[in-house]
């Protein structure tokens, strides 16, 4: 087992030394006064006394500061007192009224800025779930009654003083100016498009004929007066008519009323279903016609508006070929010349009277036969042709696609292929010499329509990428637009009034998958 260790006798300290070494070192404690004492034992509760010390001090010294600003007759101070002196008042009423001022002069007059962000930052919403309220203009006086408007052209000027405004959806946006504007801006429009568009409507104002018809004055695409008859001053009308209503410009805006109010009296100065005639044009000039027809009494309710619409959409549905086309002349049997572009016209003015709400007998079962026609015409590319059979043609492609959009097939497989050939052959064309405004037309509302699908935004994006910087920028200083890519029966009110149309697309129509 483990021995204890035994130290040797030398290494051990006698006791007598050990304790003399005690007292050498011990040190005995200083003398504590009264006071060192009394810190010592109470530096906590010294330390509070001391704190509160020093706040009491702060809050006398703000105290004083705000009693002194209130003497001084500082009426804005939250801590002023209840009896402010009759001349601090005064000063103070002079202060708001002056502010009242300011802000007045810094309201903006008639120019208004918009911005907006990248298309590519966009995120597009559901527009189908949009609830629009407080529609403009907003008219007291209640809509015409058939007696009050009769068929008497000479009543239509008062007839025109009443509107009732029931829009459907898929139009309201365009009637409320801050919907639009916010349209505009969520869509990717800029202040160049809203801009463009207004120029665009005083040069349609200025060129307007007494009658209020549009062609008289018209120009080719090489600056040559036009012959116009009554299917181009038709068609024409037409035309400028929708480019004012799409920018809610009614009977009684400020600065269009009279316009619209003389266009909306020629286009009902003849009767609504009488013969087209021989040849192509009146198979253009009539559903054009009934296009804006409908579209203002959707618009403005006036009970002879309703007559002519009606009337004329039942030509429209009459004149259908049985293949579901629509041929020269509203010709019938299987020799006649239909195609996609008289077709084209036609199933948009059939859509603009399903807007209207009136009861229309074969509207369904025309436009159902169409969207048939309409899909036999697209090539295996995804164009569509001109005629079935054919092949496709650029000119063409929104044609069909927009058809198919409005009429229950925006989800079709012929829709999304024709969607994707437009954005990659015509959405990259930036030269107003290359641009074919029949073709975009079409093509700007069929890539808008297509953001009312899931996952169609992407087509609407690459469309509008150089879209509204081309047309924009290519305006003549007058407010028209000159002549680009060469098309039959090209004419400086045809040009005008399709930019328009096109640049409106912001707000003109919702995306809709819905009749």
């Amino acid at each position: 087992m483990d021995q204890e260790e035994v130290y040797p006798e030398e290494n051990q300290i006698p006791q007598e030394e050990y304790l003399e070494e005690q007292q050498t070192v011990s040190v005995a404690p200083p003398l504590e006064g009264a006071f060192s004492k009394y810190m010592r034992e109470y530096r906590l509760l010294n330390s509070l006394l001391v704190s509160l010390l020093m706040l009491t001090i702060i809050m006398s010294s703000i105290w004083g500061m705000m009693m002194g600003l209130a003497l001084s007759g500082e009426g804005s101070s939250d801590f002023s007192d209840g009896g402010t002196a009759p001349a601090a008042q005064k000063q103070e009423k002079q202060k708001v009224v002056k502010l009242m001022q300011r802000q007045k002069k810094a309201q903006p007059t008639t120019q208004q800025t918009f911005r907006t962000t990248a298309i590519s930052d966009i995120t597009l919403p559901d527009f189908n779930e949009l609830d629009v309220k407080d529609l403009a203009p907003v008219v007291e006086a209640a809509a015409p009654t058939m007696s009050a408007a009769g068929m008497n052209n000479d009543k239509m000027t008062k007839a025109m003083a009443g509107i009732g405004l029931a829009l459907p959806k898929t139009m309201q946006q365009r009637c409320d100016p801050k919907k639009r504007i916010a349209r505009l801006k969520s869509g990717g429009g800029k202040t160049m498009t809203e801009t463009a568009i207004v120029k665009g409507l005083n040069w349609l104002k200025a060129t307007q004929s007494e009658d209020g018809s549009w062609g008289a004055k018209d120009k080719d695409e090489a600056g040559k007066p036009i012959k116009a008859d009554a299917h181009h001053k038709k068609a024409m009308t037409g035309m400028a008519l929708l480019c004012y209503l799409g920018h809610c410009e009614l009977q009684d805006s400020p600065d269009f009323g009279p316009t619209v109010q003389k266009a909306i009296k020629y286009i009902t100065s003849m009767p609504p279903d009488e013969p087209v005639g021989a040849g192509n044009r009146g198979s253009y000039s009539h559903p054009i016609r009934t296009y804006a027809l409908c579209e203002a009494y959707t618009m403005t309710k006036i009970k002879k508006l309703e007559i002519y619409a009606k009337r004329a959409a039942e030509l429209v549905i009459k004149g259908q070929n049985e293949n579901g086309g629509w041929a020269y002349a509203y010709g019938k049997g299987p020799a006649a010349h239909t195609d996609l572009s008289v077709a084209g016209w036609n199933i948009q003015a059939l859509k603009a009277a399903a807007y209207t709400g009136i009861e229309i007998s074969g509207l369904d079962e025309a436009m159902d036969k169409a969207i048939k026609y309409v899909k036999e015409c697209q090539d295996k590319a995804g164009k569509f042709a001109y005629q079935r059979g054919k092949g496709g043609k650029a000119s063409l492609t929104g044609t069909g696609v927009l058809s198919l959009q409005i009429w229950k097939n925006a989800k079709s497989e012929e829709a999304e292929k024709g969607l994707e050939w437009i954005v990659q052959n015509e959405a990259v064309i930036t030269e107003w010499s290359k641009v074919d405004v029949y073709g975009w037309y079409y093509n700007a509302q069929a890539c808008f329509q297509a953001t009312g699908v899931s996952g169609g935004s992407k087509f609407w994006k690459a469309w509008n990428k150089d879209f509204q910087k081309t047309v924009t920028s290519n305006q003549a200083a007058d407010g028209h637009w000159p002549h680009g890519n060469h098309f039959h029966g090209d004419s400086d009110v045809y040009r005008t009034t399709m930019a328009i149309l096109m640049l409106e697309v912001y707000y003109r129509y919702m995306p809709t998958t819905k009749v």
